[in-house]
Parts: structure tokens; sequence; C-alpha cells
């Protein structure tokens, strides 16, 4: 019982170790959205904080897909999205979130 136990936790332990980090993430973000979210970009491109959590989710899914080209960034946005997952649109989004 306690080798099953014992390989439950490791089992655990392994998987939030991989769990995405959504400050870490971001940080790739950061360079053009500012590191609080809050940047105007090119003077045109609004700032993520000022965007609900359903339009933040929803930009970056259609851009990693390239179904998005909004201000022209869309071949951009999906090379920095680029191997992304759900799971790690859905850890930066909670990090916006903390900001």
């Amino acid at each position: 019982m306690k080798k099953i136990v014992a390989a439950l936790v490791l089992g655990c332990m392994g998987v939030c170790a991989y769990a995405a980090d959504g400050a870490t993430l971001f940080k790739k973000c950061a360079v053009c959205h500012g590191a609080k979210a809050d940047k105007v970009y090119l003077n045109k491109i609004p700032p993520l904080k000022n965007l609900s959590s359903a339009e933040r989710m929803q930009y970056m899914k259609e851009y990693s897909e390239g179904k998005r080209n909004a201000y022209g960034q869309g071949a951009i946005m999906k090379i920095n999205l680029k191997g992304l997952t759900e799971e790690d649109f859905k850890a930066i989004e909670a990090y916006i979130q903390s900001l």
C-alpha cells in the first residue's frame, strides 16, 4: 500500500513539474504587450488587460491556428504561439488575470 501511495505522490509531482507556468510563458508576450499586459503596441493594438478573458482566449486560439490577422500581426503571433497548447493558453490567461 505504501508503495502505491508513494508512486501516486511521485506521479502527481511529475505532472505538476510539467504544468504550464503562465508567468514564464508570458515573458515572450511581455516584449510587445508589456510586463503587466497594459502596453498599447504600435500605437494601435489595445492592452491585453482591456480585453475580456474570453476574448484573450479566443484570440490566442485564432492566432495560433492562423485564422486571425488583426492589425497585420497574424504571422508574428502565429510564430510566437507555435507549440503552445490549450493548457498553456489557460496558464497565460490566468497569469494576465493575476496582474
